[in-house]
């Protein structure tokens, strides 16, 4: 199309055309059922990844295979306003075991792709990274979701671990990381290159923990799915149901009450002070600052214990389902919606009375204790542009200077004035900083919804499940909820009434790779510390 040109000052000045964008793109494709996704041929795939490599506005946020499709998700948001997400998908038809991979231009899409490649056979070309994410040669078949999956060879075709670095393999010395350890660490398998006293290289196995989610949650009834969605970690299970429940109620159009929002965000600020609470006594214990870890461990009964106590149950899944929450208090026996709201108001004021006590207390013990302290400033130091890079969110991406946070965006929250923790210096102490401030801010939002659950409690029809109907259409459903560790996103597709395919993002994944990264140049004695402040998890990686 021939632009104009503009007259400015006297003179004529061509207006240059508009670069291309990813989202022009995705939307220039074939139009779906659902708004939200596109279907893309091979040359639009390829020029949405070329597009990619400038266009840093669009987010990417997962990359999932259904068998004849790959699907990549992204966030139609505005520059800058990242917690506004909006969900974009590109669908693109395979034509044979390969299709244009993203993380040549997107770091973050590489453990989608080595995913895709251990369960499909599908591989990503100009892919960054080529090992296997979960397959650890020890299946019968590879390639196992696809029809007729190939019989295994006696290898993965590739060394468990590469050749160490030339230096250590010289002067230095290899350490190992799991996957066993009889203690609370997840099973993942590091192998460490040390040489002159640092750690020059870390290698990292993973798959230990996979438990075949992606197909167990296909063809099941939502009551199943749900129930798996909560399985995927333990330290984030309520942000996972919650997560799949909202993405079910947008796929079937079923809205929820604000009391059962308000209930959905309470649970979830609970389970981030104890996810959070787990991390800080794990970097405790690591860094030998036992006395502290105990505390922490402490508190962290306590937290439990009150909830078992309220809500029969002492971690906190299967609370949230599609429609609203299901909480059977008292031992398991059902009780009316206006006495589950004192109960809950109630159980906010033993939170509170934990946060103005105990916490307080903890935080100046953390804060005395030089190896936590001073000890780990400094050390594993994720950078800005690392972060920028990988759109960290969470922890991680708050102390390395993103403060993106969902939960401003999010109706559950629109009450409350969040106040999202950020730093700059990217090093373990400030994750830890991070997450005590995380913990103060979660603290004061329970008191405040405490509040706004005790004046409902006398209102006619709280309706805290609502009725949903499983269509037998094909409906699509997506939703993302902040999580303690960053942002989680489920992409739900129903038909026949039930479960289609489920497509999961949780940030572990990611996480691990911004380890692997950044655990290198360690000292030998302080990678143990610096590793919990990650706070991966390897149930979640890998699924």
């Amino acid at each position: 199309m021939n632009i104009p040109p503009i007259l400015f000052g006297g003179a004529l000045v061509p207006q240059e055309p508009e670069a291309p964008s990813a989202r022009k793109t995705i939307r220039a494709g074939e139009k779906t059922d659902t708004p939200w996704r596109f279907l893309l041929g091979e040359s639009a795939w390829y020029d949405l990844v070329e597009q990619l490599r400038d266009d840093q506005s669009t987010i990417f946020l997962g990359l999932w295979c259904d068998g004849p499709m790959v699907h990549a998700l992204f966030s139609d948001g505005v520059p800058g306003t990242e917690a506004a997400l909006r969900p974009l998908m590109a669908s693109h038809l395979l034509d044979g075991p390969r299709y244009r991979g993203f993380s040549a231009v997107r770091r973050a899409a590489s453990p989608f792709e080595r995913m895709i490649r251990d369960l499909w056979g599908v591989e990503a070309m100009d892919a960054s990274d080529a090992r296997p994410l979960v397959d650890r040669g020890a299946w019968s078949v590879t390639a196992p979701l696809t029809e007729r999956p190939p019989p295994a060879t006696t290898t993965t075709g590739m060394p468990e671990f590469p050749p160490p670095d030339p230096l250590v393999a010289a002067q230095g010395m290899l350490a190992t990381r799991g996957p066993a350890t009889g203690g609370p660490e997840s099973p993942i398998h590091m192998r460490l290159g040390v040489a002159e006293g640092r750690v020059r290289t870390v290698d990292t196995l993973t798959g230990f923990a996979h438990r075949g989610l992606a197909s167990r949650m296909a063809g099941v009834t939502l009551t199943r799915a749900t129930e798996l969605a909560g399985r995927i970690s333990a330290l984030s299970a309520v942000a996972h149901q919650w997560a799949f429940s909202a993405a079910v109620e947008k796929a079937t159009g079923t809205e929820i009450s604000p009391a059962a929002d308000h209930i959905r965000a309470l649970l979830c600020e609970i389970e981030r002070i104890y996810t959070h609470l787990t991390c800080l006594a794990r970097t405790a214990r690591a860094t030998g600052a036992d006395p502290v870890a105990t505390r922490l461990y402490r508190a962290r009964e306590t937290l439990s214990r009150v909830c078992g106590a309220t809500l029969g149950r002492r971690l906190l899944m299967d609370c949230i389902a599609p429609g609203g929450v299901t909480l059977a208090l008292s031992g398991g026996d059902l009780l009316g919606d206006s006495m589950v709201l004192e109960a809950l108001a109630s159980l906010c004021d033993e939170i509170a009375a934990f946060g103005a006590t105990d916490f307080p207390r903890i935080r100046d013990c953390w804060q005395a204790c030089a190896p936590l302290s001073s000890g780990l400033a400094g050390k594993g130091v994720v950078s800005r542009a690392l972060a920028a890079d990988l759109s960290l969110s969470g922890p991680v991406g708050r102390a390395a200077g993103r403060g993106a946070d969902v939960r401003q965006a999010m109706d559950s929250y629109s009450a409350l004035r969040i106040r999202t923790p950020v730093a700059t210096d990217g090093d373990a102490a400030t994750r830890n900083r991070i997450r005590f401030e995380d913990i103060a801010e979660s603290l004061r939002m329970i008191a405040a919804l405490g509040d706004m659950l005790a004046a409902r409690s006398d209102a006619p029809d709280l309706n805290l499940l609502a009725p949903l109907s499983t269509p037998m259409d094909r409906r699509e459903g997506y939703a993302a909820v902040e999580g303690p560790h960053g942002l989680i996103c489920h992409v739900v597709i129903l038909k026949d009434g039930q479960v289609a395919h489920s497509f999961i993002a949780d940030p572990a994944a990611v996480l691990q790779d911004v380890q692997e990264i950044t655990l290198s140049g360690c000292a030998l004695p302080e990678f143990d510390g610096v590793r919990c402040s990650f706070g991966v998890s390897a149930t979640a990686v890998d699924l």
